[in-house]
Parts: C-alpha cells; structure tokens; sequence
C-alpha cells in the first residue's frame, strides 16, 4: 500500500507540472517560425555575431527545413544571449529568444553537451535555485541588510522580493545595497510594514531561459503564488530586472489569474507611479550631484523582453527629463532604449572572452558620455564592474544600480 500511494503521489506531481509545462512548450517549433521570410534582419542585429559567427537567420531556416536535429547537436544555441535584439528589427514579430528558450529544453532533455563547463560561478546559483523547489530544503535568507528604522513583516499587502541579492554577496562586493536602497525607499513612502519573506523562493529565471530547466522553473513558480497567496500579498515590488519580467510575463503564461491576484512593479514603474501621484517628489541636486555626469543602462529584461504597451523605459526617461530641468547631468548613450547594448552574459552563461568584448564596448560607451552609470539588473551591476578590472582605460566609470540613487534624492511631498 505504501508504494501504491508514492507512486500515485508521483504520478499526481508529474500530471502537474504537465499541465504547466503545455503553456510554456511547444514541439513543433516550425508552428512558430513559418512566418519567416528570410530577410535576415534578425542577423544583421545580432550582438554575439559582433564576437563570434551566430546567423540566428539560417538556424531559423534550418529548422524550418526540417534540420533541427542538425541545431541541436551543433550546440550554437548556448552560445545565443536571449537579449531580444532581433525581435526589434523583425517584420513578423518572430521572438527567435523563445525559440532558444525551447530548444535548451530539448538539448537538456537529449542529454546534449556538458552544460556544466559554460556556466560562470561553477553554477552554484542555478543550483541553489534548483534547491529551492524542494520540497524539504528549509529557506534562510539573511536579513541582516535591512536598514534600521525600517518596519517589515511576514504578512501584509505590499511584499518586497529581494531575489538572490543576499546570496551574491558572497561573490560580490556591495550588491545588498541595492536590497537595502530599494527596501528603505519603499519605508520611506509607506505607512505600512512592507513584507520581506525570509524564506523566501528563486523566481526561477535562470533555470528558464539559461538552463532549458522548465520542471524546476514551473515548481518554483508554483511555491511562489503559494507564499504569495498565503502572505496575503496584493503588489509586488522587485528591484531586479529578471525578477520583474519573470512574475510579469512568465508567471502570468503559466497562472492565467496572476496579473489579476498580483500587481507586479519594477522599483522604476512604483516611482514613478508615486511621483505622478504627487506623493513624492525629487531633492534639488547638491554638490555631489551637480559635478557629477550619469548615464543610464537598460537591462535586456526591461527594454526589451516586456510587451510594446509596457512603456517603463519611457517612464524612466520622463524622470530623467525632470532631473535635467532640475539640475542634474544626465547623459544618454548613442545606444539606449530598447537599442540599448547587452550587458553580454545571460543566465550566468558564457561568461568568457568574447563577452568580455561586449562589456568592454559597453562601458566605452558609457565613459565617452558620463561618469558614472546606473543599471537595473543586478546582473548587469555584477559583469559591468568584473570587466572594469581588466582595463585600467575603463576603470574611472563608477557602476552603481539605480534604485541607490533614487533612494537618495526622493523626498515625500507634505499632503
């Protein structure tokens, strides 16, 4: 009787995950290509191709050509950043990212390469968030980067997920500042006790897009509604670019009520949202400020990989636009926007020499036009500042997250 009832349980969790696993898999991938006339646009835009030979084009013709297979075991498809650059420039709106996204599935589940050797870190962090969907690991984050003063709880409508921030710290110098930022912002503007889950669990992005790890992504999203749910959680606010687009578009492809249930904000979108409110407003910029020249980097997750009518990067340049007229230095990059250059490592991938030379770019970029440059992917944060290292040419360019500057200059307006 006992190993009837496993095997049922079994049998139960995988008809699950099942379910979950037909909205976000598709077999026949040619269903989504077919459109695909060949213009070779998608290659022509292509940021690895810049490095390394990547024709996301004749992989697209390939496949549809009935070579597949042919993809699969070449391997190239590791190589692809899932920066969504092509998808700008194609005509037919095909998101060749999701098409790498599934086929990482398929090259995981064949068995196909030692992913192990490209994964940067000796992939502890995928691994801890594979950890993370068990049930019988025990989840407890350090919260020893909460700022003093600021009230949280385990309960309440407004939860703060301050994804793997706590755990980079290990790794990386300075990363819980921006947890603590983005926490004492939210303090700042509400009365109420913002909710901070100790046990909290990985959103799973990386496990999606980098991993082709799709049963342990749909698990943990599965535990996250739950505590969500069980928190009696109404807004999400996340500081992390990955977190964001993964609870805002991932989630909701998997639970068709969790944009309804959850209102999920980037640190960006609940600023701005409070400023046109009139509850906020922005401090007159002082010495500091005055002599300093910033630019902003758009992370892949927020300029690219969010739906046409999300326009957060509109509403971040609106901000930007005020601070000028206010008297800060605030300097685009030639390329920005949903144009915006990769930081060059997705999913702690291919973090090697060829990337090295996106992020060298990138920075080259940035020190022609300011001194300093803001990001909102801790990621982002993490490659930016490991290249400057490198090069002692690059090196003055000051890499911080941007929620630590609007942490500073935000004032509340006195009703």
């Amino acid at each position: 009787m006992t190993e009837l009832k496993k095997h049922s349980e079994v049998d139960q969790e995988t008809d699950g995950i099942q379910v979950f696993l037909d909205k976000i898999y598709e077999t026949d991938l040619r269903n989504l290509l077919k459109k695909c006339y060949q213009c070779a646009r998608c290659s022509g835009v292509c940021q690895i191709s810049k490095v390394q030979k990547f024709t996301p084009s004749r992989i697209i013709q390939m496949i549809l050509e009935g070579f597949e297979d042919e993809i699969l075991d070449s391997g190239v498809l590791w190589d692809c950043l899932t920066c969504n650059s092509c998808l700008q420039d194609c005509p037919k709106n095909i998101n060749f990212a999701d098409i790498v996204r599934i086929l990482r599935y398929k090259m995981r589940n064949k068995s196909i390469h030692n992913l192990d050797r490209m994964v940067a870190h000796k992939g502890i962090y995928p691994t801890m968030g594979e950890l993370m969907s068990q049930d019988h690991i025990k989840i407890n984050r350090p919260l020893d980067w909460i700022p003093k003063g600021c009230k949280i709880s385990d309960k309440g409508e407004i939860l703060y997920y301050v994804g793997c921030l706590p755990f980079f710290d290990y790794d990386f110098q300075n990363l819980k500042s921006i947890a603590s930022s983005t926490l004492k912002t939210l303090c700042k503007i509400e009365n109420e006790p913002i909710v901070v889950l100790r046990e909290e669990t990985c959103c799973g992005h990386d496990l999606y897009w980098g991993q082709g790890k799709f049963e342990v992504f749909i698990k943990l999203a599965k535990k996250n509604r739950e505590k969500f749910v069980n928190a009696g959680i109404s807004t999400i606010i996340t500081a992390c670019a990955e977190c964001y687009r993964t609870f805002k578009i991932d989630y909701a492809n998997l639970f068709n009520d969790f944009n309804e249930r959850f209102n999920v904000q980037h640190i960006i979108e609940y600023v701005y949202n409070k400023w046109k409110q009139g509850k906020i407003d922005f401090k007159q910029p002082n010495d500091k400020y005055q002599k300093i020249t910033f630019t902003y980097h758009d992370p892949c997750r927020l300029s690219r990989f969010l739906p046409a009518e999300n326009n957060l990067v509109k509403k971040l340049r609106e901000i930007f636009n005020y601070l000028q007229n206010m008297g800060y230095n605030f300097k685009e990059m030639k390329h920005n926007q949903e144009n915006s250059l990769c930081c060059g490592v997705s999913s702690w991938l291919n973090c090697n020499e060829r990337s090295k030379a996106l992020r060298y770019t990138r920075i080259l970029e940035a020190k022609e036009v300011a001194t300093q440059l803001y990001t909102s992917c801790p990621k982002c944060n993490v490659h930016l500042n490991c290249i400057k290292k490198d090069y002692e040419e690059i090196s003055s360019v000051e890499i911080l997250d941007l929620s630590e500057f609007l942490s500073d200059i935000i004032k509340i307006k006195k009703s």
